[in-house]
C-alpha cells in the first residue's frame, strides 16, 4: 500500500529523494521486522553519459558532440 510522503527522505532503492506530496511505501525486512521507507515507483533517471546514435566522445576534449565537431 503507498501513501503520500508527509516529509522530505531519500529512497534506499535508487538513490532519489522524495518530497511531501510524493507517494511512498513501506518494506518489512528481518527477523526484528525493521520497517523502511522507499518510493512507490522510484523515478526513471536518464543517464547523461549514454552516448546517443552518431555522437562519439571526443577524445581531445572529452565532450560528446557529432564525429568532427570538436573545434580543439
Amino acid at each position: 500500500m503507498s501513501i503520500r510522503a508527509r516529509y522530505s527522505g531519500v529512497c534506499p532503492e535508487c538513490g532519489e529523494r522524495w518530497q511531501p506530496g510524493d507517494l511512498i511505501r513501506s518494506r518489512v525486512v528481518g527477523a526484528e521486522h525493521h520497517e523502511y521507507w522507499l518510493h512507490a515507483t522510484c523515478p526513471a533517471i536518464p543517464d547523461a553519459a549514454a552516448v546517443r546514435p552518431g555522437e562519439v566522445s571526443c577524445p581531445t576534449c572529452f565532450l560528446i558532440h557529432p564525429e568532427g565537431a570538436c573545434d580543439r
